[in-house]
């Protein structure tokens, strides 16, 4: 059957528009992994990928130097067109030839040098943005008198490139001549870490190609060298390191073919680094949490992005020594066009690690949960009695769990269904006031319905209905007084966060309506009793009282769940920080409740307190 092949009208345009839209991020990737990959074809024992700056002009050049095989002139030049490599295959699932080139030329439009050497010979080609062309070139090197675009260097070469072994060599010129590549590879003008592109090798690269070492100048690695040059430091992958670590453990998921591992990651006793960091000098070393991908790590979270979604992952504390990975079938994601995401294979829809946040929870290890436990010890005081009685309240709205509603048969919530009410029923049950007040009071409640008739016993045997044990349960609440959890939850000027998929609910217990509250009431209870010990039961108290409001607020915006009109971003609202703040921030609905519960802590500590006049 005959055909006509679709070719590029405007193929300039295409250029320029796919350099144009490139992520800068992805930099360091694409021209690492060209550098491995070429590296691992080398003979055994010699597979190195070497990072360094070169003088160009007296000014640094980031540089990447690999063994491998090398390119003679024709083959240099069909390297550097777009969408074209040597020495591997083109497919949409491996590492396909478009991105070092594009990535490179967004970064680094004065020019990519690269020098390959090929039995012994050196060519040479550098390709850029030429302003006359108002597009990317190869450009033309005046050569024993005629313009060529590839050219042999060898004896220019010669005293200082060894000339014995294949090698192909890479130099980022950046934006221009002046631009020092090394201290800001991605830009003029946008400053990174010394050890930026040690570390974005780290995170990026879970394993390097079977046998490649990777060395790095240490004017390119953290620790000391910051002004030194000529001696180098090798560059380790998390795997290698797992030795040193006190415990580390890989978990198949029977459903999905999905293995999580996690890993514990403390720092040293002596030192203010991570045990990883201590055994791998060439780069910064960080708990996170990430996706694995034939060896490439995708959705790579760190630092304050992990810790702030860690609950939903089962690690409410702990995130900071605690590492997250989880390693997808090979036949499970594709890359994107630039390589910085995993997609699904037939959507092709992003993947995230929140897909699997479910899964890391029920397939945790014992020893981690340990980890868990022992960074947050618990409170002196026991919220169970909250618990119950902002639970009374949610029992009120009769709302089901999320997977008893997919296991009910009607398809839609209808206007005479009782699984879920838009509103508060007037049901006679105690006021929210008096719920408070017997919390404050420290009163323990059983969570079931307080009323003044007399309590009938079901028959022996009896258990809860189906759709009485698939009612929707409050949060777990966590009072936070630490400053760097507090931070670590981005909860600094927020009152609470609340995780739904984790049910945790985190109270800000320095947060200012705290401390409004606490100085109105020490002016009250002033003398009273000694200093610290009175300071204690109203910071108790005013702690407590604003997650009691902030829990109602949370059930009152869960009990929206089944209401027609509200849609997932009106509930996500509903819970943010900022509207939780707001219902904290109304303390003089407790202040009154807030009194007589220290009157009571007060007489119960053996001081004489004064009863509070009634509001």
């Amino acid at each position: 059957m005959s055909f006509e092949r679709l070719t590029i009208q405007d193929d300039k345009f295409l250029i320029n528009r796919l350099i144009g839209q490139a992520p800068r991020n992805t930099l360091v990737r694409e021209f690492f992994m060209n550098a491995q990959e070429s590296a691992a074809l080398a003979a055994e024992g010699n597979r190195t990928v070497r990072i360094y700056p070169s003088l160009v002009g007296g000014v640094r050049k980031l540089t990447l130097w690999n063994t491998g095989p090398g390119m003679d002139s024709g083959e240099l030049r069909t390297a550097t067109n777009i969408s074209a490599s040597i020495n591997k295959q083109m497919s949409l699932s491996e590492n396909f030839g478009i991105g070092a080139k594009v990535s490179g030329l967004t970064v680094s439009p004065a020019g990519i040098r690269y020098r390959s050497c090929k039995a012994g010979v050196v060519h040479e080609v550098t390709i850029g943005f030429d302003d006359e062309a108002d597009t990317f070139v190869r450009f033309a090197f005046e050569v024993e008198g005629r313009q060529e675009t590839v050219f042999d260097v060898t004896e220019a070469v010669r005293k200082t490139a060894d000339l014995s072994q294949d090698w192909t060599e890479v130099v980022l010129m950046g934006e221009d001549d002046l631009h020092d590549t090394v201290t800001e590879p991605i830009g003029r003008g946008i400053r990174v870490d010394r050890s930026y592109v040690a570390t974005q090798i780290f995170r990026r690269f879970a394993e390097f190609r079977p046998g490649v070492k990777v060395i790095l100048d240490v004017a390119m690695t953290k620790g000391g060298g910051r002004d030194e040059t000529g001696r180098t430091r090798t560059l380790k992958t998390l795997q290698d390191v797992i030795p040193q670590l006190p415990n580390a453990q890989t978990v198949l998921c029977p459903e999905t073919g999905v293995n999580i591992q996690y890993l514990h990651d403390p720092k040293h006793a002596n030192y203010s680094h991570s045990l990883s960091a201590l055994n791998n000098p060439a780069t910064s070393s960080t708990s996170f949490c990430a996706l694995v991908h034939k060896g490439e790590r995708y959705d790579f979270r760190t630092g304050p992005k992990w810790s702030a979604v860690a609950p939903n992952y089962g690690i409410p504390f702990g995130s900071t020594v605690l590492t997250v990975e989880i390693y997808l079938p090979e036949n499970a994601a594709l890359p994107n066009q630039y390589r910085d995401a995993a997609t699904t294979i037939e959507e092709r829809i992003p993947i995230t690690t929140d897909d699997y946040a479910v899964k890391v929870r029920e397939l945790m290890p014992e020893w981690v949960k340990d980890v868990i436990r022992k960074a947050h010890p618990p409170r002196d005081e026991n919220l169970d009695d909250l618990q119950n009685d902002l639970q009374k309240l949610l029992d009120e709205f009769r709302l089901p769990t999320s997977t008893y509603v997919k296991s009910l048969n009607t398809p839609q919530r209808t206007e005479d269904s009782d699984v879920g009410l838009d509103e508060a029923g007037s049901a006679d049950v105690d006021s929210v006031d008096d719920e408070e007040d017997r919390f404050l009071r420290g009163e323990r409640t059983t969570g079931q319905r307080a009323t003044d008739k007399k309590i009938r016993k079901a028959p022996e045997g009896a258990r809860l209905s189906k759709e009485a044990q698939a009612l929707e349960r409050v949060p777990t609440i966590e009072i936070l007084d630490d400053p760097a959890e507090i931070d670590e939850k981005q909860m600094k000027g927020r009152a609470g966060r609340f995780y739904r998929d984790a049910q945790t609910l985190f109270v800000n217990g320095l947060y200012s309506a705290v401390d409004r509250m606490t100085a109105e009431l020490e002016v009250h209870f002033a003398g009273q009793a000694e200093g610290e010990a009175l300071r204690s039961i109203i910071l108790r108290a005013a702690q407590r009282s604003m997650a009691f409001r902030v829990g109602k607020g949370t059930c009152y915006a869960i009990s929206k769940r089944l209401v027609d009109g509200w849609s997932l971003e009106d509930l996500e609202r509903a819970t943010s920080p900022e509207s939780l703040s707001l219902a904290a921030d109304d303390y003089r609905q407790s202040i009154t409740t807030a009194r007589k519960w220290i009157s009571a802590e007060l007489k119960a500590h053996g001081f004489a307190a004064v009863e509070p006049e009634v509001a």
